[in-house]
């Protein structure tokens, strides 16, 4: 989890990752493009989104990356934390285990703020 130029938010999170398109909103996905490109060897993301000849594409696979379930319990400072940013928390591949232990998480930072996105609601 690291600081972030992102002006609305202080950290990003992406405890999460991987998604599928599920709207005309998903067509231009920084989070597919970093997957597919930049981040695809790291082990983290490799193997969540490919590049084919129409751009970048999820595979449709998700992973909780549980080392970085704990990184906003070592955050003193009250901050706005930006939730799984390279995915989507309720992307419908994702566990209700995993949804949970992210949610407890959340509990146990009542000093932060959480910022959770999705285009499923």
């Amino acid at each position: 989890m690291g600081k972030t130029s992102i002006e609305w938010t202080d950290y990003s999170w992406p405890v999460v990752n991987g998604c599928r398109r599920v709207s005309a909103g998903c067509e231009k996905c920084y989070a597919e493009r970093l997957t597919a490109t930049r981040l695809s060897k790291t082990p983290k993301y490799q193997g969540l989104a490919v590049m084919g000849k129409n751009g970048p594409r999820w595979t449709g696979e998700t992973r909780l990356w549980e080392p970085h379930l704990v990184l906003p319990l070592t955050i003193r400072k009250p901050s706005r934390i930006f939730v799984a940013d390279m995915g989507d928390l309720f992307f419908e591949e994702v566990t209700n285990e995993d949804i949970a232990a992210v949610f407890g998480v959340m509990a146990a930072c009542p000093q932060h703020t959480f910022q959770v996105l999705t285009k499923r609601a």
